[in-house]
Order: C-alpha cells, then sequence, then structure tokens
C-alpha cells in the first residue's frame, strides 16, 4: 500500500463516525463540516485553519481547580479537565482534521505511546503551540510554559511539541475522542499532540499549571498550533 494511499485511508477513517454498538461510550464524532472562509482559510467548529500559512487557532479557556497536570489541552467536555490546563471548544475529531489540512501526516510519527508514561520519546510533524488572552490578561506565550514543577519551583523546558495523531482504540472509536485529550505531555497514546521532553514523566504529582503566568481559572485563551516541519 502506498504512503498517499494509507494517509487517504486514515483520512477518511478520522472523519467517520464510531460503529453504532460505541455510540453510547464515544462521544459525538459525525463527521466535520469544513467550511471555506476565504482564500486558504477554512472553519471547522470554532476551529479556524490558515492552510496557506499552515497553522490553525481555536479558543478556549483555563480549566478551574486543577491540582495537577498531565494534560495541556483537553476536548470541549472532555472528562480529563481534573488534569488539564485547558479546555478547547472543539472536539478531538475536529482537531484531527484541521491538523491534517494544514500538512500533518500521522504516517510520519513513530514511538507513538503505547501506555500511559511511556518513556520512548515520540517522534512526528513538529509544530508551535502558543497560548494567548484575547482579553488582555496575558501576553503571547509557547505552552511549554503552562508547565511547572512545583517542588523544583521551574518551568519545564528543553523539549518539542510533535504530531502524533492518537490512534484508533482495535475495533473501536478514536483514542482521543474517547479520553477527551488533545496536547498532553506525559507520553499518553490518546493524545493528538506530545511533548517529547521526559522532564515530566518522573514527576508525577508535582507539575501544575504554571502560577508566574497568572491565569486566573476561567480566563478565555486562544491557542494556535502551527506546523513547523516541512510538508513532504
Amino acid at each position: 500500500m502506498t504512503r498517499s494511499l494509507s494517509f487517504s485511508l486514515f483520512l477518511a477513517a478520522i472523519l467517520l463516525p464510531p460503529a453504532p454498538s460505541l455510540l453510547a461510550q464515544a462521544p459525538d464524532t459525525r463527521p466535520p463540516a469544513v467550511e471555506k472562509i476565504g482564500d486558504k482559510l477554512f472553519r471547522i467548529g470554532e476551529i479556524k485553519i490558515d492552510a496557506a500559512g499552515r497553522q490553525v487557532s481555536v479558543p478556549g479557556r483555563v480549566n478551574e481547580n486543577v491540582m495537577q497536570l498531565e494534560f495541556i489541552a483537553n476536548t470541549l467536555g472532555g472528562h480529563k479537565a481534573y488534569e488539564s490546563a485547558l479546555t478547547l471548544s472543539t472536539s478531538a475529531t475536529n482537531f484531527n482534521a484541521a491538523m491534517l489540512l494544514i500538512g500533518l501526516d500521522p504516517a510520519h510519527a513513530r514511538n507513538v505511546p503505547r501506555f500511559h508514561f511511556d518513556p520512548a520519546v515520540p517522534e512526528g510533524d513538529r509544530v508551535e503551540i502558543w497560548v494567548e488572552c484575547p482579553g488582555g490578561e496575558c501576553q503571547r506565550f509557547p505552552a511549554e510554559r503552562l508547565m511547572y514543577d512545583q517542588e523544583k519551583k521551574q518551568e519545564l523546558t528543553g523539549g518539542s511539541w510533535v504530531y502524533t495523531g492518537s490512534r484508533f482504540i482495535p475495533n473501536g472509536p478514536y483514542w482521543a475522542e474517547l479520553d477527551g485529550v488533545i496536547v498532553g505531555f506525559v507520553h499518553d497514546p490518546a493524545s493528538i499532540i506530545e511533548y517529547t521532553g521526559s522532564g515530566a514523566l518522573s514527576r508525577f504529582g508535582f507539575i501544575v499549571t504554571n502560577p508566574g503566568i497568572g491565569l486566573a481559572d476561567g480566563t478565555n485563551v486562544l491557542v494556535t498550533v502551527k506546523a513547523v516541519t516541512p510538508r513532504h
């Protein structure tokens, strides 16, 4: 099977809803409606896609009463919000469709996490992630700054973000949709985007939302994801 055919099959699969027998346990994953809003500009729900600039932006908010982090961003209504810094106004299926539209390819992913806290370093198309506050409560900053080790009293550094695309559970739904996660840093198989750094893998319970940024619970944010790896 050629890479292009494999990629086409993946794209078709990710846009399809789960099997009827799984609808009770999985969130709504109906095919996203892609709306063209300009020259190489599109919208999927709340996500705006700049295909030429190879970046997407999606609004969200800071999660409330989060005691420790394992993820940077969860889906709207995702049940991992209690350990995620942000909730984004999208489903995992829609978010992943946007990633495909800016040229990210799951076929490039290697060492995709097999289990929670997988020590293997994930590889894939690299992206940058930025966070800003439309209301002016914060200046634009890289998403890496959200992760703070409260015992060591330092921000996590030294890693980058890669697109792994999550995966389908055998004979089941899209894992990112089921777990309601989008961006993670503990090398979890459900995440669509993962952090390559290992600084948080042995620091469970110590990683929190960075208090130095000063983001109050419920603050509105805008998250931008930009593809860095050249198109193949």
